[in-house]
């Protein structure tokens, strides 16, 4: 059901996204934006990202056996056009690096399930302003 209304989402309603990223890949910087709580609040925990890319299917977390690292952990969000765009989870934080408009907006949805908010390597926080048309 979810889905589905991601998906009614994406397609009934118009978004306007106004991002420095165009000017940003223009220049050829690297531009970063990433998930996480806001000051006061506790951590995301890999327990939470790793129990929410199970409920999202179009999140596939990677499996490195080797990692010995406790908290950190890749998972790959399988964009419509086939791509896979990376997401690092690190002490809390989900980042990607140089994410198109789209994947900016499924980042933000995910923040929304986390309880988090979204923010480029600007400091610029995402909105519903950012993304519906009021």
């Amino acid at each position: 059901m979810r889905h589905l209304f991601l998906l009614f989402v994406l397609t009934t309603l118009n978004f306007n996204i106004g991002f420095a990223q165009e000017s940003n890949q223009n220049n050829k910087q690297d531009f970063f934006v990433s998930i996480s709580r806001t000051e006061g609040q506790d951590i995301i925990s890999l327990k939470e990202w790793l129990d929410y890319t199970k409920l999202d299917y179009k999140l596939k977390a990677s499996t490195n056996k080797n990692s010995n690292l406790e908290n950190n952990s890749l998972t790959f969000f399988m964009h419509e056009d086939g791509k896979k765009v990376p997401f690092q989870f690190n002490n809390g934080t989900i980042s990607t690096q140089n994410p198109s408009k789209e994947v900016i907006f499924k980042m933000f949805l995910i923040s929304k399930r986390l309880n988090a908010v979204v923010k480029n390597s600007s400091g610029k926080v995402y909105s519903n302003n950012d993304f519906y048309k009021q």
